[in-house]
Formats: structure tokens, C-alpha cells, sequence
């Protein structure tokens, strides 16, 4: 488990350079990471902002260069403020992780499908409104892909010389630190989980390394600055809470602030500037209504093209897409679907149902020709609802709702089933709040309770009124998108919508 001392540097457009471990530099060049060049960061965001055509590998490279700085100034962080309750031990643990937590999150993202999320949704589409066969295998979420690609990552890395820290393999500890569970469990002390549990949430718990560097990156591109905030500031005001116990506790049980990652006080402007460039980015450029439109295009042509026997599961069509467990088991088939699936082989599918080369519906040719002349649906209704949101949302993922209201969510199914140019997308940002991140006071050598009415705290009070805007800086909303000659349909389906909206609070209130 050696500490990162020789470095390679690479010059980025965001950070300056991005510096990383040499031996996590190795692994750069392997085909699990060098895929990511032929996968964009903002799938179809580039139709609106032209200048989005940046790769899910620029944003990897940034993501592990924000890693290893992140892990130096948090470290240091909990050594001073913890000096006399186990933070020395705690960073020294940190800072031993360092290679495999900048591996981790070099690769956090290799699992992604064409097109980003909107295959995700395409799969969606596929399983729920044409039950095609096979496409029940394949998971709604890149981390599932991103999982079963790791013992292949991993050998290459062991190769370069990364050690495990958690574990036995370092497939086990990536698995532990992307994941939050370990693949093959091991004997690991109190320290080693609390240690891991801590990277874990520096790479997936909201305020982490992937966040701070796909908004600034994506602002850049996009020619905004609604993503741009002090990430070297927040980098430099987060700490991580030790092996605390409950003093109030007879059995002396871990405190519910153990082993977090937390935010000095004097750290809270930089978190909110954090918070709100989230929120404008997702409602300005990745939401942004025509982006979506292009989005929900390729997705429903993306369920048409399987519908139509374009795209398949492990069958040998034009476009075949292997399972998680394939991958897992290293079929070499599989791989080598695996390693051409990017953006490209999927243009080149469109173009060609564009071009009437291949065999494909109307529906998906019309799509098509969207996509390649830039010609973008009519967004005729968005409606702005958390509760009508998670109704559509699960009864898409997972087929649940009450029974009261599948009578209506089916009609809107069939009625995109008979017509593909009928769109209904939910479309969600749930922004995280500092209630949920824990701020460190210097002033009481401890974490703040923002519960605690004693408190008069200036910074309490201050956070109390920014905490409290939580649940408004979530963005649920419902889109409804269509062409001219179909906007009947998008009216009924927006009455369908508003009725649903009206029985779920009348549920809510019963």
C-alpha cells in the first residue's frame, strides 16, 4: 500500500494540469478507460450548446486529479482538528489509500453506455412500453456495468504495481470504495471501514470529486458560468469525522457523526456557491428544454431501433449490447461488444436507418432524420411536480403504484405505444444540503447540531435558513414532447398528467 510520490502530469483546459499517481497513470492507456474518448459527457446537450463535445474521459482525468487533491487537504484537515481523537490515525489510513481512491475515481464512469444516460432510458423504453426480450438483463444504471468491469480494470492495475488497502484484490477494494459494500468481504478493522466509507462518500455522495469537476467542465464547454464555483476553496474546507462514540450512550455505540466528511464552518460559502451552480446547471444546460427534447428522441429511437430487432442483447444484430454478467465473467464476445459501444457505432446506426440502408419503421426514421437535420420536437408541457414525478418514475423502473393509479399510467404507456412521437420524460435533480453534509464549528471542536435550540450561533443560524431551502432546490418535473401534427395526444396525455397529479395529493392528504 504505498503512498503516491511519483506523479505524471497531463495539461487539462479546467484544472491547469491534472496530476496523477504514475501508476494510476498506467491504467490510463487500457481499453476500459481509452473507450471513454468515444462516449460525450452531455450525450446530446451539443445539438444546443455547440461546444459540448467533450468526452466522459476528459472528465475522468479531472475527476482523478480532484482526488488525490481533495484526499491531501481533507487528510491534512483531520489530522489538525481531531489531532486528540484519532485523526492522525484517520488520515494516516486516508492518505495510504491514495493510489486506489485516485484509480477509483479514474474509472468511475467506464461503465456508461452510449449516449450517456439516454440509453439508460432507452432500455427503459425497450423493457416497459415493448417488453423486448433479453433487455429485462441489462440494468438501468451504469454503475451496474461500471461493477462488472472492474476485475478487468483491476488486473491492469496490479500489473502497474497498485496494492489493495481494504482487501485482498484490488477488484474488492474499487468495489468497496465505488459501491459501498465489498465484493468479497474480508476481516478489515473499525479504522479500515471507517476509512472507506469515507472515500466512498468523496466519490459518490454529493459533495465528491465527480460533482466538483463535471460542472465546472460542463460550464466550460457549454460557454456558461453557471457551474463555475471555488472548487480549490472547497477542496481545502472539508474534513472527515473519526471513530467518534456516543457519550450519551451507555453502550457507547458510534456517534451519528463517525467516520463523515464534513465542511468547516468557514467553509459554508463555497458549499452553498457548490449547491446553487448544481442547481443552474441542471436547469439551464442539462435540463434545458431543447436538450432534453434531443434526449427523449434518441431514447424513444433507441427503443425503436430494439423493437425493430436493430439493437440486441447478446444476439448478433447490428448493434449488440452485452449483459453486466458477461462482462463479469470475461466472455471474450462480450468484451469485445463491450469495446466497440460508443457514440460512434451508435451515430453510425442512425445514420444509416436515416440514410434507408438498414431496415427500420417509420417512427424510427423520422427520429432519425430529428437527430441528424437538428430538427427538435415541440416541447408542449412541462409541469413541475416531486409527487407526480416519483409516481411516473416508478411505475417506468420498476412497473409499482397503487392501484388506483396504474389504470392511468398505463393509458399513458399505450398511448406512446401507438404513437413513438409521444414523449413523456421525468426529468429530476435532487440537490443535497448542507443538513445532510454536517458542518465542523472550530469555535466548539465539534460538529454542529442544527437541531439544537440552545445554539445561537451566528454561522448556526445562517445555516439553518439555508438548510431549510432544501427541498425547493430539487428540480421534478414532468415533460411532455411531440410533433405539430400530435399535440391532440400531448393535450390528452397532459390532462391524463394533471389528473394524476389531483388523485396523488388527494392519496397524500387521506
Amino acid at each position: 500500500m504505498a503512498v503516491c510520490t511519483e506523479i505524471k502530469s497531463f495539461k487539462d483546459p479546467v484544472h491547469g494540469y491534472v496530476d496523477l499517481c504514475s501508476r494510476v497513470a498506467e491504467v490510463v492507456d487500457t481499453w476500459p478507460v481509452q473507450r471513454l474518448r468515444g462516449i460525450r459527457q452531455t450525450a446530446f446537450a451539443y445539438l444546443v450548446y455547440h461546444g459540448m463535445e467533450h468526452s466522459r474521459f476528459n472528465h475522468s482525468l479531472g475527476s482523478a486529479h480532484l482526488a488525490r487533491e481533495v484526499l491531501h487537504f481533507l487528510a491534512g484537515n483531520t489530522r489538525i482538528y481531531y489531532w486528540s481523537a484519532g485523526g492522525p490515525e484517520l488520515a494516516g489510513y486516508l492518505l495510504r489509500a491514495q493510489e486506489v481512491f485516485q484509480l477509483a475515481a479514474l474509472v468511475h464512469d467506464i461503465g456508461h453506455l452510449p449516449y450517456s444516460h439516454s440509453s439508460e432510458t432507452g432500455i427503459a423504453d425497450a423493457r416497459l412500453l415493448y417488453r423486448l426480450k433479453g433487455f429485462d438483463r441489462l440494468p438501468l444504471r451504469h454503475e451496474e456495468y461500471t461493477y462488472s468491469l472492474l476485475p478487468h480494470v483491476a488486473r491492469d492495475a496490479e500489473e502497474a504495481g497498485i496494492e489493495p488497502v481494504f482487501t485482498g484484490s484490488v477488484a474488492s477494494d474499487l468495489t468497496l470504495i465505488l459501491k459501498g459494500s465489498a465484493a468479497q468481504p474480508g476481516a478489515r478493522d473499525m479504522l479500515s471501514e471507517c476509512t472507506a466509507s469515507i472515500l466512498h462518500q468523496l466519490i459518490a455522495g454529493g459533495l465528491d470529486v465527480d460533482r466538483m469537476d463535471y460542472l465546472i467542465r460542463d460550464s466550460l464547454y457549454a460557454g456558461v458560468r453557471y457551474g463555475v464555483f471555488d472548487v480549490d476553496r472547497l477542496i481545502r474546507v472539508l474534513l472527515a469525522t473519526p471513530l467518534l462514540r456516543d457519550r450519551s450512550d451507555a453502550a457507547s455505540r458510534l456517534s451519528r457523526n463517525a467516520c463523515r466528511v464534513m465542511v468547516l464552518d468557514k467553509g459554508v460559502s463555497v458549499v452553498e456557491a457548490f449547491l446553487l451552480a448544481r442547481l443552474y446547471m441542471f436547469s439551464e444546460v442539462y435540463l434545458h428544454r431543447v436538450v432534453e427534447a434531443y434526449n427523449s428522441v434518441y431514447s424513444r429511437l433507441f427503443s425503436l431501433l430494439a423493437r425493430d430487432g436493430l439493437i440486441c442483447v447478446e444476439q448478433g444484430c447490428e448493434l449488440d449490447i452485452p449483459t453486466p454478467q458477461s462482462l463479469a465473467q470475461g466472455r471474450e464476445e462480450a468484451l469485445m461488444a463491450w469495446r466497440s459501444l460508443d457514440d460512434t457505432a451508435m451515430w453510425m446506426l442512425i445514420r444509416s436507418v436515416y440514410n434507408g440502408k438498414v431496415k427500420a419503421g417509420e417512427e424510427a426514421r423520422r427520429l432519425a432524420a430529428m437527430l441528424v437535420e437538428r430538427r427538435h420536437p415541440r416541447v408542449y408541457r412541462v409541469i413541475e411536480s416531486g409527487s407526480l414525478w416519483g409516481l411516473y418514475t416508478r411505475y417506468l423502473e420498476e412497473a409499482n403504484a397503487p392501484p388506483w393509479a396504474k389504470p392511468l399510467l398505463e393509458e399513458l404507456l399505450e398511448m406512446q405505444r401507438e404513437n413513438p412521437l409521444l414523449m413523456i420524460r421525468p426529468l429530476r435533480v435532487d440537490l443535497i444540503s448542507l443538513e445532510h453534509l454536517g458542518v465542523y464549528s472550530r469555535r466548539l471542536g465539534a460538529p454542529l447540531k442544527l437541531d439544537d435550540e440552545r445554539e445561537r450561533d451566528h454561522e448556526l443560524a445562517r445555516l439553518k435558513r439555508f438548510t431549510g431551502l432544501g427541498p425547493e432546490l430539487g428540480l421534478y418535473r414532468i415533460a411532455v414532447f411531440t410533433t405539430r401534427e400530435h399535440e391532440e395526444e400531448a393535450e390528452k396525455a397532459s390532462k391524463l398528467l394533471e389528473s394524476l397529479e389531483k388523485e396523488e395529493e388527494k392519496a397524500e392528504r387521506a
